[in-house]
């Protein structure tokens, strides 16, 4: 087994270390835009907005389903929005649907229940009824059920991944794409994050996809952007290690100069490698 990250026992350190917000001082210029890009996608048609997928709190989703051509069926891009669990909002990642539409893909971005009201493990249960319901409703929706993908920024990066470690759920999906994700929780049972997610040691151990096994034929695709914090270089490059060793095809992909914010606008660029990865993913998948 490859060496691990070792995160510092000292609390400062640790806490900057899973600080992006102070380590991106601007950072809430680069939301503010995803919150304008995701209000300008919905001028573009296809949009079925706040699906419920269950009964819970926030369980709905926005799908845009590009126009059919003939009786095809279109493959699903579904992503998870990040905000460690406790904040920001399926719209602030919705800007990125019409770029996917434009290429025949159909697009899918997620609320769910926030922390502290629920628990990460609640959450893992209500992204897996998400994909359980697409899956289910997809031929409704004029969507392949056959050709399901899942990624997420941050956050929504653990929950994509977590996804990939259940049979009944991993049977679903076609490839995988966790953009600078969370992928062990242990540490952040010890940094300033605990107060809100309320970790317990039952969570970490049944909630940190780096300590999970993939499910056999599970494909992962991962970026992470080279100007994060070193533990988010960390997660990534333990993931890939662990989950290669269990028997995943996992290809890294390269983000070179982009921060924890940055990266998420390129999953829309086809003319970058974030964004290269994605359609690739698809494309392969999809044949």
């Amino acid at each position: 087994m490859p060496k691990r990250f070792s995160y510092p026992a000292d609390q400062a350190a640790l806490d900057a270390l899973f600080n992006n917000r102070a380590a991106v001082p601007d950072f809430g210029k680069t939301v503010e835009a995803w919150q304008r890009s995701g209000a300008a996608a919905l001028a573009v048609p296809g949009w079925h907005r706040d699906v419920a997928y269950g009964p819970g709190l926030n369980q709905n989703l926005d799908l845009l389903v590009p126009e059919r051509i003939g009786a095809a069926r279109a493959p699903l891009f579904v992503f998870i929005h990040g905000g460690y669990w406790q904040s920001l909002d399926k719209s602030d990642v919705r800007g990125l649907g019409p770029a996917f539409a434009a290429k025949g893909i159909a697009y899918a971005t997620l609320n769910y229940a926030l922390c502290p009201a629920v628990g990460i493990d609640a959450i893992v249960a209500q992204i897996r009824a998400a994909l359980d319901y697409l899956w289910f409703q997809a031929p409704r929706f004029g969507c392949d059920p056959g050709a399901i993908f899942v990624g997420g920024h941050s956050a929504g990066g653990h929950l994509a991944a977590m996804l990939c470690t259940f049979p009944d759920t991993a049977a679903r999906i076609a490839g995988c794409y966790g953009v600078s994700g969370v992928y062990d929780l242990a540490p952040l049972k010890r940094s300033y994050q605990q107060p809100i997610l309320q970790l317990t040691d039952r969570v970490v151990a049944t909630c940190s996809p780096l300590t999970l096994r993939p499910q056999p034929g599970t494909k992962l695709w991962l970026a992470v952007g080279a100007k994060e914090t070193p533990a988010f270089l960390g997660q990534q490059a333990d993931l890939a290690a662990a989950w290669r060793a269990a028997g995943a095809a996992v290809t890294v992909v390269p983000a070179a100069g982009l921060n924890h914010f940055t990266i998420v606008e390129k999953l829309a660029d086809s003319s970058h490698p974030v964004g290269k990865a994605a359609l690739a993913m698809i494309a392969a998948a999809s044949k």
